[in-house]
């Protein structure tokens, strides 16, 4: 339905507490069925649906986005949540997708992901590889000098600041966001933040 709408493509919403990630948590995967248990059934319907979607539309038109350590929705870290992610990407690599979408909610105060995680994903993913959470331009530069990733989200900030772009190619002070205004009807906080001329 995407495609047919005229979107360019599908970002699979595998973090946040969203339905893929509760699949990966033996915390909120109690399944004893084909789908929960071990980590290669707990993964499963993940795969299934990146096979089903990329077989749709194209993996050329495809990313996920992934939040290891990540709270929202009582999400919590659990003892193979390593060996987890490692493993999904290993299996997601044969279907084409064009991104993983890796976000670290540590600057909104959940675990950080640690750097051996964020190093074996990157070894094992062959295709483009995009980190948010709590970026900045200098943040974001020494990241990508560092080979780190190869893009970088700037969610928060391009909503507080539409002319993000311009700013941070002339180094400008940034809007910081108000997250009082995050998720509530009107255009208060959506588009009332002011633009540098």
């Amino acid at each position: 339905n995407a495609i047919a709408a005229g979107f360019d493509g599908v970002e699979l919403h595998g973090a946040n507490g969203y339905l893929l990630e509760q699949f990966l948590s033996p915390q909120t995967n109690q399944r004893d069925d084909a789908w929960g248990g071990s980590v290669d059934k707990r993964i499963g319907f993940v795969v299934e649906v990146v096979k089903e979607v990329t077989a749709a539309v194209g993996a050329e038109r495809v990313g996920i986005r992934l939040s290891p350590y990540g709270t929202n929705a009582g999400m919590k870290a659990y003892p193979e949540i390593d060996e987890t992610y490692q493993a999904l990407v290993a299996r997601l690599v044969p279907y084409g997708l064009q991104y993983i979408h890796i976000v670290d909610h540590s600057s909104l105060g959940a675990p950080p992901v640690p750097e051996r995680l964020r190093k074996a994903l990157r070894r094992a993913w062959p295709r483009t590889l995009i980190l948010a959470g709590g970026f900045d331009r200098t943040l974001a530069e020494a990241a990508l000098r560092e080979g780190k990733g190869d893009l970088f989200a700037f969610a928060r900030s391009f909503l507080a600041n539409p002319d993000l772009v311009q700013r941070l190619e002339n180094n400008r002070t940034l809007n910081p966001p108000d997250p009082s205004t995050f998720y509530t009807p009107g255009p208060k906080g959506y588009t009332d933040y002011p633009i540098t001329t």
